[in-house]
């Protein structure tokens, strides 16, 4: 079943982790709409932008995928342990009582859940 709606569903998914591309470029708005508190240095507001880009380029990488079968696997390889660890780094943080938190974390929950269904087939 999620063999035929594969690329579609890589692709919409690569859209939407590829919209992380908006903490690089605004990381100061984005921590503080998300987590609700703004970078308070110059290393946080690095690694705010450097989070930002990886998640970006997995997001590329997923899209990419979408069109390139012959990348698929080690692309969600590369996506299941990116979202899994984000999801379980924000159930187990004290931020999970945020709405845009925990949704974010459930989408990637989610989608970690269906590449790793697509991947073992069942």
């Amino acid at each position: 079943m999620l063999a035929g709606q594969i690329e579609l569903i890589l692709l919409i998914t690569g859209l939407t982790t590829a919209g992380a591309l908006v903490l690089f470029l605004a990381p100061v708005t984005m921590m503080k709409l998300l987590f609700g508190q703004a970078p308070s240095d110059a290393l946080s507001l690095l690694i705010a932008r450097h989070w930002g880009l990886l998640v970006c380029l997995v997001g590329a990488l997923l899209i990419y995928a979408a069109y390139h079968a012959e990348v698929r696997v080690p692309s969600l390889i590369v996506a299941i342990v990116e979202k899994a660890a984000f999801a379980l780094g924000m159930f187990l943080s004290p931020f999970r009582r945020r709405p845009t938190v925990l949704g974010m974390a459930l989408a990637d929950a989610g989608m970690a859940a269906v590449y790793l269904i697509y991947l073992t087939g069942l």
